[in-house]
């Protein structure tokens, strides 16, 4: 049987059986046929949605074994490499490396959910980001080229071109910037709602299969502007709180401390 596949699903010619875009698609004539298919094929998407697990201060640093290793971040092997070596720490310090390319000459670093690929590969940075407090991403950002770089993040309801979703504000990259280190918030008043997706609660309680590094001027995509002769340095990609939500969770821990040697003392 004939299967072909991509980074957006898997079509098997025989049977009409399409995924795109985390979409499931049957037709009548492939219900007796490919029956046990389908069921797999829906448990295989409903793991996916389910296995995206972000956890408060998880750091890609790409300084696994494997020296291919890309940590799930993608785009074609040759716009998306780990480089080793040569990272905001110098000798030993490997960093993803970004070329601008592709459709639409974007400068574009994805991660997301695909099931469907062999193996599987599930994105880390899905999953339930209010659960896990999370709610500002830190990294280091280097920019290899002579051109000004508008960074942001962008999270997609889907893994599709047209997809909604949420865009971050800005950070602003010099040309030949050296390794810089950049945080930006994912709270609600920092983020820009972009073709009507679910609620920022809904959204981030696991309603997301793709998150994207992207050069962005305007606030009108979650895709990217086309750029040419570009080159982008990422390390350290990092999930922390707010750090409102540090002070207050410290401020608290301390009125508790308080509060507990007040009542010691009066027992004493």
């Amino acid at each position: 049987m004939l299967v072909a596949a991509n980074s957006g699903g898997i079509v098997r010619e025989d049977s009409r059986l399409d995924f795109h875009a985390g979409m499931l698609l049957t037709y009548p004539t492939m219900l007796t046929k490919s029956l046990p298919l389908t069921v797999f094929a829906l448990f295989l998407f409903c793991f996916a949605r389910a296995a995206g697990a972000i956890t408060l201060g998880q750091v890609d640093d790409f300084q696994t074994a494997d020296p291919l290793d890309r940590m799930n971040w993608v785009n074609g092997a040759s716009l998306v490499e780990r480089i080793n070596g040569g990272g905001p720490l110098g000798a030993g310090d490997n960093y993803l490396q970004v070329t601008a390319g592709g459709l639409g000459n974007r400068l574009v670093a994805q991660n997301y959910n695909n099931p469907f690929a062999v193996p599987p590969f599930i994105s880390q940075w899905t999953g339930n980001y209010i659960a896990a407090g999370v709610n500002r991403i830190e990294f280091d950002l280097n920019n290899m080229s002579a051109v000004t770089l508008s960074i942001r993040i962008a999270f997609k309801t889907e893994n599709s071109q047209a997809s909604s979703g949420y865009l971050s504000a800005r950070v602003i990259v010099a040309p030949g910037s050296g390794w810089q280190h950049f945080s930006i918030s994912i709270t609600p008043a920092n983020l820009t709602a972009i073709g009507g997706p679910a609620a920022y609660n809904t959204f981030f309680a696991n309603g997301f299969e793709e998150m994207r590094i992207i050069n962005e001027v305007g606030s009108s995509n979650l895709n990217g502007d086309p750029v040419v002769g570009v080159v982008l340095g990422i390390d350290n990609i990092r999930a922390i709180p707010e750090p409102s939500t540090v002070a207050l969770a410290l401020s608290g821990a301390l009125l508790l401390g308080a509060r507990l040697r007040r009542g010691k003392r009066r027992t004493a």
